[in-house]
């Protein structure tokens, strides 16, 4: 039987990935990029199923049994954005040592590497003996547009000692991330013509006012609540709407905020509220409700923060350490489905091939040595996790 070359194998793979659309415009979603998935683990004699989400989406979980010792997931979102104005998003191209196409860098690189780093550890556990505990690869749908793939997965109980997220961090050793809460504030008031203001209570007047203090008081209060990785907690206004014309007092206003938490902070949708309720409880004739949005609701976005001294974070520097990467860990800018998984109890973290200042735009691209490079870190971490004794 051929041996299996694992970093003649991951560009190929990663390019197969990046041909099947696989974003919310695409048919079928995830469907068509899942049953490929299913279909080469089964042609590496990996066992894989389909978990089923929702219609034709489905997790793929691919698994390799071990003994009853630790277990360890790697997990990676199926889906991608749109194209966007990337120009042939769905033709990866090779160009120099870089290789183009939508998820190159987020996040089909790194589904390619770890199931390649599966089939690498198969052979050489063949050669040197079983597994201390399971294995277990799972690629989750939907993480672009509210996760409810890892939802599924947890709900499912699908459960491991570790996890390893493959999102991009140029293969440096991530720990922590903000968790993020969409918050839409709702005013209600009382209309009135607009030359009798007196006579309404303008819902757009008062929602200025919040959003006064949370641009001053409140945010001076973030400032002060600092992480070593990820600095700041921060608060954002992305969107404001309301009224119907000028000489109407405006009866109904909406505002849509983005608030980005630190791994010790766990009322986010609180604070705002009793910050809400303080404005407007005073006011007669106004009424209010603060709700999350689903974008962050469906799956609570928590922060994720997986301390320096877990044993998956020095068993991710041990490695990098022996490949040659740098071993501090890092905070990440944007959140991931590890923070649900952690949130589980699951000690996460995240490391996988490429940058994410190019993920989602006309630049997704991936270096080759980093999606190589990537298939060594994840089998060396497999075997250090689950090396049998």
């Amino acid at each position: 039987m051929k041996k299996f070359a694992p970093h003649n194998e991951v560009l190929r793979l990663t390019q197969d990935l990046i041909s099947i659309e696989s974003h919310i415009d695409a048919s079928g979603r995830e469907a068509e990029v899942g049953r490929y998935l299913l279909a080469w683990f089964k042609d590496h004699a990996i066992d894989a199923e389909l978990q089923t989400v929702e219609g034709e989406r489905a997790n793929v979980l691919a698994r390799i049994p071990g003994g009853h010792g630790p277990s360890l997931m790697l997990n990676g979102h199926l889906d991608t954005v749109p194209a966007g104005d990337m120009k042939d998003a769905f033709v990866p191209k090779v160009l120099g040592d870089v290789l183009w196409g939508r998820g190159a860098c987020d996040m089909k690189g790194a589904i390619a590497a770890m199931a390649c780093a599966m089939v690498d550890v198969v052979q050489l556990t063949a050669e040197t003996g079983g597994l201390a505990g399971d294995l277990l690869f799972a690629g989750t749908v939907g993480e672009e547009t509210g996760s409810i793939g890892v939802k599924a997965l947890v709900a499912d109980n699908v459960r491991t000692t570790y996890a390893i997220v493959g999102e991009p961090t140029s293969l440096a050793v991530g720990i922590a991330h903000k968790g993020a809460c969409f918050i839409r504030i709702h005013l209600t008031g009382k209309g009135a013509h607009g030359s009798c203001p007196d006579q309404g209570v303008n819902a757009v007047s008062y929602a200025s006012q919040i959003i006064h203090t949370l641009e001053s008081e409140f945010r001076r209060r973030l400032s002060e609540r600092v992480h070593p990785l990820l600095g700041t907690s921060t608060v954002s206004v992305g969107r404001i709407s309301g009224g119907t014309q000028p000489n109407i007092v405006a009866e109904q206003c909406w505002i849509e905020l983005d608030r980005r938490t630190l791994p010790d902070e766990q009322e986010a949708l609180g604070e705002i509220r009793q910050m809400v309720a303080e404005l407007c409880d005073p006011i007669e004739g106004l009424t209010w409700y603060v709700d999350e949005m689903p974008e962050t609701g469906i799956v609570p976005h928590v922060a994720l923060g997986t301390a320096t001294d877990a044993a998956l974070t020095r068993a991710a520097q041990a490695t990098c350490r022996e490949w040659g990467l740098p071993t501090d860990p890092v905070g990440v800018t944007y959140w991931t489905d590890g923070g649900h998984l952690a949130a589980n109890g699951i000690e996460t973290l995240i490391l996988g091939p490429g940058d994410i200042a190019n993920a989602h735009g006309p630049r997704d691209r991936v270096a080759i040595a980093e999606l190589t490079g990537a298939v060594d870190i994840y089998s060396d971490l497999i075997r250090r996790l689950l090396q049998s004794s």
